[in-house]
């Protein structure tokens, strides 16, 4: 009779990404829990809003790019698969949970502990350049206005020309109002909705104009739905192929 083989401990399985993603969805939560008005959101950015985000920054411009709010990373592992090398992100980041964690997974990226609503003193001393871009995944829409205007015209001050400060929303319209922007002399981009990610984000991007600027908000919902209803079928069967792969994977490790 052949001798029966010892069980593989929990502990020496291997971690698969349905695992980790639901490990860090239970830290949105219990942060969210602990502190709503700092968390913002419930459950990390999904993977189409990450690469969405990353997609707007140039790797190879001159400067460091900040992170402001990485939160468990998913947005700085889009910047990675970009191209932006690891010694030029800097994380900024409230939370001391999420900091331990950003420095386990992220080996060689700068994580600073601080407010990004005071990015001035939290940055001092930490850059030695103008950074290109700053990407936010600030819950911006439970801020006062007035710390919103501060963190973007402490955001400009701090990047060089032709910097652009990145952010997304769950909200219909931009975090930053339109009369703010038009008083900093900021020029507002709206991108495309990303409907994949949960809830249905929108990406803004702002930079600094030469005079005064209009901005309009981009046409309406039925409109956007309309122009990229072939796209978003693709998307979503690419995604439940992705997840259905994924959810195949973790059943082979646990039965293991």
């Amino acid at each position: 009779m052949s001798a029966q083989k010892n069980p593989v401990s929990r502990e020496s399985r291997p971690k698969f990404a349905l695992d980790v993603d639901l490990a860090d969805e239970a830290r949105f939560i219990r942060s969210w829990i602990e502190n709503p008005k700092i968390a913002g959101a419930i459950a990390p950015s999904g993977r189409f809003l990450a690469r969405a985000l990353a997609q707007c920054v140039n790797p190879a411009a001159r400067g460091p790019i900040i992170e402001l709010g990485p939160g468990t990373g998913p947005v700085t592992q889009a910047l990675l698969a970009r191209g932006v090398p690891r010694s030029k992100l800097v994380l900024v980041e409230y939370e001391k949970r999420f900091c331990s964690l950003l420095s386990k997974r992220f080996p060689g990226v700068k994580i600073v502990r601080g407010d990004a609503y005071n990015l001035a003193d939290t940055l001092k001393g930490i850059l030695t350049e103008a950074p290109s871009a700053i990407v936010s995944s600030l819950p911006l829409l439970t801020a006062p206005e007035d710390d919103r205007l501060t963190l973007l015209q402490q955001a400009f001050d701090l990047m060089g020309e032709g910097g652009r400060f990145v952010q997304f929303t769950y909200g219909v319209k931009s975090p930053v109002p339109t009369h703010v922007g038009e008083n900093l002399h900021v020029r507002i981009q709206a991108l495309a909705p990303i409907w994949l990610n949960i809830p249905p984000a929108r990406i803004y991007i702002y930079r600094r104009a030469q005079g005064p600027t209009q901005f309009r908000e981009p046409p309406d919902v039925l409109d956007v739905i309309w122009r990229r209803s072939r796209q978003a079928a693709r998307e979503i069967r690419d995604e439940f192929k992705f997840i259905e792969a994924r959810a195949r994977r973790a059943a082979n490790g646990r039965g293991r």
